[in-house]
């Protein structure tokens, strides 16, 4: 793995390139409750899975679900009605 080059990060305050193209998070974004990373997206009471190589997946509530990430067990409740 290659040294990392401070000259090569941005200046604080300034955003990458990825994080302008990336959309803000919305309300119906299921994150991981530690690191925060996108695990699904919630649609008309479903949760809209995506994994690499094009795999997609609507799921029902509730969902539990591992973060790829970190490894954390997140649980995503149906909406009360």
């Amino acid at each position: 793995m290659p040294t990392p080059d401070p000259s090569r990060h941005p200046a604080a305050g300034s955003r990458t390139v990825a994080e302008k193209n990336t959309p803000k998070a919305s309300g119906a974004d299921w994150r991981c409750t530690r690191c925060d990373k996108l695990l699904g997206v919630r649609r008309d009471g479903q949760l809209h899975l995506r994994f690499a190589r094009g795999h997609e997946y609507l799921v029902s509530l509730p969902a539990v679900a591992t973060c790829r990430g970190c490894g954390t067990l997140n649980k995503a409740s149906a909406p009360a009605h």
